[in-house]
């Protein structure tokens, strides 16, 4: 499992996890959805897809009521 297992969305999800400061800032699945032009559902999937094929290069926490995602 890798990067090879992801899809295109899942990829420009990792890409905007990976340049976005969600660790002081909470993680808002509605910006995301509107920043790449995807539904919810479908960040919420490749999100879970990104924790189940790439654990290694993400983790994700919740603190002080939200989310907090970083990807290296």
């Amino acid at each position: 499992m890798g990067f090879e297992d992801l899809t295109e969305l899942d990829k420009k999800l990792y890409e905007y996890i990976k340049n976005g400061d969600f660790v002081s800032k909470k993680w808002s699945t509605s910006e995301a959805a509107k920043k790449l032009g995807a539904k919810e559902e479908d960040i919420y999937q490749s999100l879970s897809n990104l924790a189940k094929h790439i654990k290694d290069k993400i983790e994700i926490n919740y603190r002080d009521g939200g989310l907090r995602i970083i990807a290296e």
